[in-house]
């Protein structure tokens, strides 16, 4: 009974570890595919970086250089301006890391097209040759 148990486990561990194991091109294919489909999600992504994150600077460059608002703010309300001060500066690196993130993954994607139809062309070539 225990012979039957060793072989079946053997058995079970090697069809399991079979259907686990992927190759690395089969990982690398699905990967491209997957970012080619999901390449519209990334493009809103890089609009709303180009649009909110300026904006977003623009006004926090407003209200520190603003003569009267910060002034005001801090003698009449010295807790709001002090809380105001912080939000202000986290908007501004949050703003900033967003702008860089944008503009990294619009070099990325510019020319992404060009490079996936290079890619299934050479993928249709290698299935031909292989076929």
């Amino acid at each position: 009974m225990s012979s039957f148990s060793d072989d079946y486990d053997t058995t079970h561990l090697k069809t399991t570890t079979e259907n686990e194991k992927t190759s690395i091109v089969e990982l690398l294919d699905e990967l491209i595919s997957h970012m080619n489909a999901t390449r519209n999600v990334f493009k809103i992504m890089i609009l709303s970086s180009f649009i909110l994150a300026p904006l977003s600077l623009m006004l926090a460059s407003v209200f520190v250089i603003h003569p009267f608002f910060m002034h005001r703010i801090l003698f009449k309300f010295p807790d709001v301006g002090a809380f105001l001060l912080f939000f202000i500066g986290v908007s501004i690196m949050l703003a900033s890391m967003w702008l860089y993130i944008g503009l990294s993954e619009h070099r990325f994607f510019s020319n992404w097209d060009k490079r996936f139809g290079r890619f299934t062309s050479l993928k249709n070539q290698v299935d031909k040759e292989l076929e």
